[in-house]
């Protein structure tokens, strides 16, 4: 069972990264010819249009890596039902369901491979191919925001920070308000204040007032030096827009984190998250389409029938991944089942099929 387990996996492989390396190849041609006039424009030098192009590449792979998946598994399916092999396992009394599992199994890791390049290799190439465009193709320098003005952040405990002015380079803000909200959502303290400064990891506000409110009373106390004990960093209000895949998972959470503190939803970003981790199953759901119209799930589908429908199939899947993200985005749904419904969706119809499949 061992050789044949090596000899589908083998067959499956070899399609598999021949598919993804040549949809890899064409959508490099394609960004060559969409972005020619924005080489041209920039008089940029060929071994720097070959740097951006083909830092691009592990992005662009990792898009196409669903399609690879359900190409690799109808033809390798399909070329053992052709020579009878499929009939020959079958005559040996080898259960379908064995060979299901090792697609299965094929799917979910290549899921996990998906995800960890998201995580490791992506970001870095990515960024690099971001640095190319901006620094040595348009001659920009990379923005980072670190003046403000208006600024309103979240904080723990029911708070709220408004700030006037604020340089976060210089580390100095102007024109303070602090105010902390019981249960209740009822003002209990307000801090007024002209200025801070970020001193000993903490800061430090000067020359305002502070009052304290009660259900019967409130109470004012004035000081030229007040330690409002906001451990925020200069560096966590600096803030550059940036693409989720230059990313992994913690500098997107920490990105998505500081949106939120400046009071911004960060739906579309959130949603991304959540993409990410549901794109894991996404390859382990192809399959779960793909094998029962690669096996024939009956007589009356022809071959070409049976991989017509399973590429339709497949095509919904993606399309409703579109329409439920698009839904998330309006928030008609939450960022998690934006994400996550077409997977439960087409799972369900992948048991559905799979229970058709002749053992």
């Amino acid at each position: 069972m061992k050789k044949i387990y090596l000899y589908v996996s083998k067959k499956f492989l070899t399609i598999f990264i021949f598919t993804a390396f040549a949809f890899g190849f064409i959508v490099l041609i394609s960004e060559l010819f969409r972005e020619l006039g924005f080489y041209m424009e920039y008089k940029t030098p060929f071994f720097i249009i070959v740097q951006h192009l083909l830092s691009n590449i592990p992005w662009w792979i990792i898009q196409v890596l669903p399609v690879a998946t359900l190409l690799a598994l109808l033809f390798s399916l399909g070329d053992l039902a052709k020579k009878n092999e499929i009939t020959a396992m079958k005559a040996a009394g080898i259960n379908m369901w064995r060979i299901i599992s090792l697609f299965m199994l094929l799917g979910f890791l290549i899921g996990g491979a998906d995800l960890a390049a998201r995580e490791l290799i992506v970001p870095q190439t990515t960024e690099f191919n971001e640095r190319i465009k901006k620094e040595k193709i348009k001659k920009e320098e990379i923005k980072v925001q670190t003046q403000f003005k208006n600024l309103i952040v979240s904080l723990p405990d029911n708070t709220r920070m408004t700030v006037g002015e604020m340089d976060a380079k210089a580390k100095i803000m102007k024109d303070i308000i602090i105010e902390k909200y019981n249960e209740d959502f009822y003002i209990e303290r307000l801090v007024l204040a002209a200025e801070g400064v970020w001193e000993n990891e903490t800061w430090i506000l000067k020359n305002g007032v502070v009052r304290d409110f009660d259900a019967d009373f409130w109470d004012e106390a004035y000081f030229k030096e007040y330690n409002s004990k906001i451990r925020l960093k200069p560096n966590d209000f600096a803030f550059r827009k940036m693409r989720y895949e230059t990313m992994n998972t913690y500098y997107f959470q920490k990105y998505i984190n500081q949106m939120r503190m400046f009071g911004k939803t960060a739906l579309k970003e959130r949603i991304g998250l959540n993409i990410r981790y549901a794109s894991v199953f996404c390859h382990l759901i192809v399959m779960m389409i793909g094998i029962p119209f690669a096996l024939g799930i009956g007589p009356r589908f022809g071959k070409i029938l049976s991989f017509t429908m399973a590429l339709a199939a497949s095509f919904a899947y993606w399309g409703v991944q579109a329409i439920t993200q698009s839904l998330g985005e309006n928030s008609i749904l939450t960022p998690f089942m934006s994400a996550w419904l077409p997977n439960f969706i087409f799972l369900a119809i992948g048991i559905v099929l799979l229970a058709r499949v002749k053992k």
